[in-house]
């Protein structure tokens, strides 16, 4: 079964540049989108310790990880959801032109919020 997460980051202004785009970000805290399937564990392991090489969006993202949170909502159904906080326009929605984003600007309470996990 697949499953998909939102990992929390608090992040400085910044420009992120990955290998097509430029990001401009405010300061803030951040909830990113993805999904693990069978390895889930190590993808989220991956995130939290930022290490490896630069893979996906999130990988060239400059925040410190503050944690991560699993659920069996499906990732485009959770980014669809968690559009209404504030987007950052096109940052690792690429395989998914339907969401305006996985990168939102957000707090934690606020996006579990609106992804249906809490009250």
């Amino acid at each position: 079964m697949y499953k998909s997460y939102i990992v929390f980051f608090q992040c400085a202004p910044q420009v992120v540049q990955t290998q097509a785009r430029t990001f401009q970000l405010e300061g803030g805290t951040y909830a990113y989108v993805g999904s693990c399937g069978l390895s889930c564990a190590a993808r989220l392991r991956r995130h939290l310790e930022r290490r490896g090489r630069r893979r996906w969006h999130v990988d060239y993202l400059a925040c410190t990880p503050l944690y991560a949170v699993v659920t069996p909502i499906p990732e485009k159904e959770l980014a669809k959801r968690l559009a209404a906080c504030r987007p950052v326009p096109g940052f690792g929605s690429t395989d998914d032109p339907a969401a305006p984003s996985h990168l939102f600007r957000c707090q934690p309470g606020e996006a579990l919020r609106y992804a249906g996990l809490t009250t």
